[in-house]
């Protein structure tokens, strides 16, 4: 007698639950693991590698001859990498570290950075010995070997391509003292600097000593601004909620810096990096004084606070412009950005405006009638401690002239 067994299967539903379970199994794994970042790390690691491997060559040269090779100098050098790995390679190295002489004894090949980057070398005169570094790297870490540090009180900043600007030192505080025969310094102590006009700003600037022969001190300008403007937009801590591009109507936008006029003056700032200090602000405000880059380094009133002069100025007819003159505007309403361009003054979304407290834009005089021969108007950036929601990272006023010195302007210096 045979029993008729029936052969049971899967239900349909069972098997797309267990499609769905494997998918969110999935996408945990994914996220957990985070292979962009991990594919970073590897390049990073690379990037280490390389400029070990080429820092040891380098010093075993010196060893070995008494002296670096040719043409490495205190002024940081690309190392001429296209063509010229071999010995006898035809490239001109004319203005770049030529290494060529470290192959084949020392180096079986000049490295090659893995995304296509540019290793640098220079005499780092503060010891007089080489410095090796990657001038491309990911994730904001810093991959050097014995480069020049920053001075007290200033902080580093990754270079940007899209600015033409290499890594450079910032003043992390707003300069707190300085004048046309005064060094302008950096602390947290203290009220900043103001009522000073752009040429003793630059002045000031400028006075501090050249202190390893190779960097020079001077007025931050626009590209360095924008360099640190836009490392800050894409940092999530930067935004109030953690999420970028978000709103402040939903607990979203950027740090706006102290910039509600309570109390009505510019603030020194704290020795702990506390973001609220004297603010009367705790918590979720979005006055919130600090600001954290890609690498870590924190810089203090980079919105709010005081107005920020730059090293630039541009003539009336020449700003970006529209019939508002000199109010208050939000930076979506400008298509004609005059003889600048979007990228000069924006943040990398052109949708983003005073809803993600990016700042505004006050244009001023739209025209240089009745002004001097080359008058200019100054870049004023970052906006003051009563400009409400005009503040921001991203807010630029075009509203004065080299001389128009004010209780609400200030400035920063930068080592280049």
């Amino acid at each position: 007698m045979k029993l008729n067994k029936k052969r049971k299967g899967f239900t349909l539903l069972e098997i797309l639950l267990v499609i769905a379970a494997i998918g969110i199994l999935a996408a945990i794994v994914l996220v957990a693991i985070n292979p962009t970042r991990q594919i970073a790390q590897v390049r990073n690691a690379q990037r280490r590698s390389d400029i070990n491997a080429i820092y040891k060559a380098l010093e075993q040269y010196l060893i070995d001859n008494k002296t670096y090779p040719i043409g490495i100098t205190a002024s940081k050098q690309d190392i001429c990498d296209t063509g010229t790995e071999q010995v006898g390679g035809s490239t001109d190295c004319t203005g770049k570290a030529d290494l060529r002489v470290l192959v084949p004894i020392y180096l079986a090949a000049i490295p090659k950075d893995p995304s296509g980057g540019i290793y640098r070398a220079y005499i780092n005169s503060d010891n007089n010995r080489i410095a090796v570094e990657a001038r491309f790297r990911e994730l904001g870490q810093k991959i050097a070997i014995n480069a020049i540090l920053c001075p007290d009180k200033y902080i580093e900043v990754p270079g940007n391509s899209l600015y033409g600007t290499d890594d450079f030192c910032v003043m992390k505080y707003e300069a707190k003292t300085g004048s046309s025969t005064v060094a302008a310094t950096t602390q947290a102590a203290g009220n900043p600097i103001a009522n000073i006009v752009q040429l003793d700003a630059i002045a000031a600037c400028s006075q501090n000593i050249n202190d390893d022969g190779n960097r020079t001190y001077g007025l931050i300008n626009n590209n360095e601004w924008m360099t640190i403007a836009r490392n800050i937009e894409a940092q999530p801590s930067n935004w109030r909620n953690g999420i970028i591009g978000s709103a402040d109507a939903s607990g979203g936008g950027l740090w706006r810096g102290h910039s509600d006029n309570d109390p009505p003056n510019a603030l020194a700032a704290s020795t702990d990096d506390n973001p609220y200090f004297n603010t009367n602000d705790s918590g979720t405000s979005r006055e919130r004084r600090t600001h954290t880059l890609s690498n870590g380094e924190i810089i203090w009133d980079f919105s709010g606070n005081l107005w920020e002069y730059t090293d630039n100025g541009i003539a009336g007819e020449d700003k970006p412009n529209n019939a508002s003159g000199g109010a208050d505007t939000e930076w979506t309403a400008y298509t004609n950005f005059g003889t600048l361009s979007y990228d000069l003054l924006r943040p990398s979304n052109n949708t983003w405006n005073s809803t993600q407290n990016i700042g505004g834009y006050i244009a001023g005089a739209t025209s240089n009638a009745g002004y001097p021969v080359g008058y200019y108007w100054v870049f004023l950036r970052g906006g003051e401690f009563n400009s409400g929601s005009t503040a921001g990272i991203f807010a630029l006023g075009l509203f004065t002239g080299p001389n128009g010195g004010s209780s609400g302007i200030g400035f920063r210096c930068v080592v280049r």
